[in-house]
């Protein structure tokens, strides 16, 4: 029987061997950082009552306690699987755990939407940015501060990208641009009504469309030229947070801006090193 279980069931405790056991069950991972003295001192206890209670659970003592203690938390926090995305933690996880499966959902939704992108689709995308006249990014919502990041990232490397900040704002953009010109549309359901009604505008007008989604077979990846996909595990409606589908798309803008840097590496570095010379400069200056 695991440490955990023998301190829940509380089997043949006396009345403040009862309260230890019940601290340190609320404060497992600290517990493994006290001294026999601070423990006690935090339990309003004795180090004898401590000792007493870990020989009842068939250790030698404080010691063994918190090697075996530290062994069984690190199993159980490897054992974590198959995270719910739309709802990773509950009321009952410590800290740590919440941690634990955050880590498990994000490491899974990297590598499932990292076997979907392929060196073909980066490629195209790549292609498509280049050859065009003006660059479009359309998001909404928690995607766009995604969009955002991704914006700035290209300013480093002197390409230039609207992010329209209002759907009015965003309709205009899309009117104005032409067959030359190219938009990524970022849609985690790709069933947004408000994106899809820029897809609408693109397509009409011939804009080359870049759709970052996680279902490729939806209205908006279907008007769109290429569909850079980010892994269908999320909820579209019903979730705590967006951390499975947030991670995916910022994976996919991160590796799109990494694949433009490379594609013109040497202008981009002496840019990038031309332009850290001159904050110095200005810097120097003050």
């Amino acid at each position: 029987m695991t440490i955990i279980s023998q301190l829940t069931k509380a089997d043949k405790f006396n009345g403040s061997e009862k309260q230890l056991a019940d601290y340190i069950l609320k404060n497992k991972e600290s517990v493994i950082n006290h001294s026999i003295q601070s423990l006690a001192t935090s339990t309003f206890s004795s180090t004898s009552t401590i000792v007493r209670l870990c020989r009842k659970i068939g250790l030698k003592g404080y010691k063994d306690f918190k090697i075996k203690l530290s062994a069984e938390l690190q199993q159980h926090y490897n054992d974590i699987s198959a995270v719910n995305p739309d709802f990773p933690f509950t009321e009952d996880d410590s800290n740590k755990e919440i941690a634990q499966k955050l880590l498990e959902l994000m490491q899974t939704s990297l590598k499932q939407t990292s076997e979907l992108l392929t060196n073909d689709l980066l490629e195209h995308a790549v292609r498509d940015i280049f050859q065009s006249r003006k660059l479009g990014i359309f998001a909404y919502g928690d995607t766009y501060i995604s969009a955002l990041s991704f914006q700035n990232k290209l300013m480093k490397i002197n390409l230039n990208a609207n992010l329209p900040s209002l759907t009015e704002e965003s309709k205009f953009m899309a009117a104005n641009y032409t067959k030359n010109d190219c938009a990524i549309l970022i849609s985690y359901s790709g069933q947004s009504k408000n994106t899809y009604q820029l897809a609408q505008i693109l397509r009409l007008n011939g804009v080359k469309i870049i759709a970052i989604t996680s279902d490729k077979d939806s209205k908006i990846a279907k008007l769109s030229d290429i569909v850079l996909p980010v892994t269908n595990t999320e909820s579209k409606t019903v979730k705590i947070s967006p951390f499975a589908s947030q991670v995916g798309i910022e994976y996919v803008l991160n590796t799109l801006y990494s694949c433009l840097f490379v594609a013109n590496y040497d202008e981009n570095q002496s840019h990038r090193l031309a332009s850290e010379k001159l904050f110095a400069d200005s810097r120097f200056t003050e």
